[in-house]
C-alpha cells in the first residue's frame, strides 16, 4: 500500500499539461444617443467639439453614428466569442477562420485570422 501512495503525486502532475488560461471576451457595452460624449456627438456631426450645440441629443446623423458604432462592436465581440469558442481546434487556422467570418457575417479576414492565432495562442499557454 505505501508503494502506492508514492506514485500518487506523480500521477498528479503527470495530469497537469498545458491548462486554458483563456478568458471569454466581455460583452460589449453598446451606445445609446443619449449618453454620447461631446467627441462622438461631434464624430457623429462632423463638427469639431467646440461647434457641437448643447441640445444636440439626436437626429439622424447621431442615430447613425450610433448604429454603425454597436454594429461594429457587435462583430468584434462576435469574432473574439466565436475565436474563444474554438481555441482549442485542431483545424487548420484559415479554416477556423472562415467559419468564424461565415458566422459572425465578418469580411475582414487578416483581423478574424489575428484573433483565431492569438486565442489558439493563449490555448496552448503562449501569451
Amino acid at each position: 500500500m505505501r508503494k502506492h501512495l508514492f506514485l500518487l503525486p506523480l500521477l498528479a502532475v503527470a495530469a497537469c499539461g498545458p491548462s486554458d488560461r483563456c478568458e471569454a471576451p466581455p460583452q460589449p457595452k453598446l451606445l445609446s444617443a443619449g449618453n454620447l460624449s461631446l467627441d462622438q456627438k461631434a464624430d457623429a456631426m462632423g463638427l469639431p467639439p467646440s461647434q457641437v450645440p448643447r441640445d444636440a441629443a439626436g437626429g439622424p446623423a447621431i442615430e447613425d453614428y450610433v448604429a454603425r458604432h454597436n454594429r461594429a462592436v457587435q462583430v468584434g465581440y462576435c469574432v473574439e466569442n466565436e475565436a474563444y469558442k474554438a481555441r482549442g481546434m485542431k483545424d487548420e487556422m484559415s479554416t477556423v477562420a472562415h467559419a468564424v467570418m461565415a458566422t459572425c457575417k465578418e469580411s475582414n479576414e487578416s483581423d478574424t485570422l489575428a484573433t483565431v492565432l492569438e486565442y489558439r495562442n493563449c490555448a496552448v499557454g503562449n501569451k
